[in-house]
């Protein structure tokens, strides 16, 4: 390809470079942060003999137990965007995004857990593949960029000095109740 072609190509490709790189950083801090406390909520008795169950599942209940959270807070999701679009933006927001990532810990623990189910199905176990493969290609792509690894770290100090922050204040508390 010629130098002028590729400069071009470059300097189109460059936004869609950047979202990815922000929805992919968002993505696994949610994802890690949302699998930590859907692990903990497992522990729960009763939690834990629901998610025994839906690990059980057949293949053909365990794909409905896997799209069922998404259906159950579309309806949410779009009474948020009604709330914004009728001038109640903070609210609207807010059940927006609670909806957002409780659907996106419901989605990443259920996954977790059919998985092994759900790659009985033909259909879904070569689509499972070919996103994971166009994940893995994007993730390579990525860690190749200097400022990536950079927004990363920052991202993961940041994350470290808010849980310290955290674990101060509990603590805090924790002897103002004694």
């Amino acid at each position: 390809m010629k130098p002028a072609l590729q400069k071009l190509k470059r300097l189109l490709l460059a936004p869609f470079v950047w979202l990815a790189a922000a929805t992919f950083l968002i993505e696994e801090a949610i994802w890690d942060w949302t699998a930590a406390v859907m692990a903990r909520l497992g522990a729960v008795r009763a939690v834990h003999a629901v998610e025994r169950h839906i690990a059980a599942l057949q293949p053909r209940w365990a794909f409905f137990a896997f799209i069922l959270p998404s259906t159950i807070l579309v309806p949410a999701k779009l009474f948020g965007l009604h709330a914004i679009a009728t001038g109640h933006w903070l609210l609207g927001s807010a059940i927006f995004v609670i909806a957002k990532v409780a659907g996106f810990a419901l989605f990443s623990r259920i996954l977790n857990l059919t998985r092994p189910a759900l790659l009985q199905l033909g259909w879904f176990a070569r689509f499972y593949a070919w996103v994971m493969h166009y994940r893995n290609r994007i993730h390579a792509y990525l860690d190749q960029w200097q400022a990536y690894q950079d927004i990363k770290q920052r991202l993961s100090f940041m994350v470290a000095a808010f849980k310290a922050k955290l674990a101060v204040m509990f603590s805090e508390v924790g002897k103002w109740r004694n």
